[in-house]
């Protein structure tokens, strides 16, 4: 979720920079030259056009739905490790085990769709990249090769 976020941030600030050069390019030019000035007009609209439907464009709005979420599955990644390191310990029984597994991926499930209700379509180039980071994770930390899983 964090790298579909850091995505649709970087078009979010394309978007931006490009109303704000159209915009200012669009005033100085009008104002030196006037013969086109139903051409500079028009793209000062045009600006104006792509600012007001700023939140109506997906990516917007996905932006900080994914912003939430970040912020609830890093919350969630905190508890997941905390009750990993009691799994790994040997202190936990294969039901309690069961049990606190269901509650992290009822709180996942609950943190998704209260942001996404509609649902949320990965893209398979930005899961791939997850995937690569998760796996260096738990080469690291656990010194789990790829291959090993």
């Amino acid at each position: 979720m964090r790298l579909h976020r850091n995505e649709l941030a970087h078009k979010d600030r394309r978007i931006s920079v490009i109303k704000a050069v159209a915009s200012s390019a669009g005033i100085a030019s009008w104002a030196v030259w006037q013969q086109l000035a139903l051409l500079w007009g028009a793209i000062i609209a045009l600006s104006q056009v792509i600012d007001a439907l700023k939140e109506v464009f997906p990516f917007s709005r996905n932006l900080k739905a994914a912003s939430e979420l970040t912020i609830v599955l890093e919350r969630l990644f905190i508890e997941s490790q905390f009750e990993w390191e009691n799994v790994y310990a040997g202190k936990l029984s294969a039901d309690e085990i069961a049990e606190r597994v269901r509650r992290l991926r009822h709180l996942q499930l609950e943190a998704e769709t209260k942001v996404f209700p509609s649902g949320f379509e990965h893209s398979e180039r930005i899961f791939s990249l997850a995937k690569g980071e998760a796996n260096a994770y738990f080469d690291e930390q656990y010194g789990v090769r790829s291959s090993d899983r």
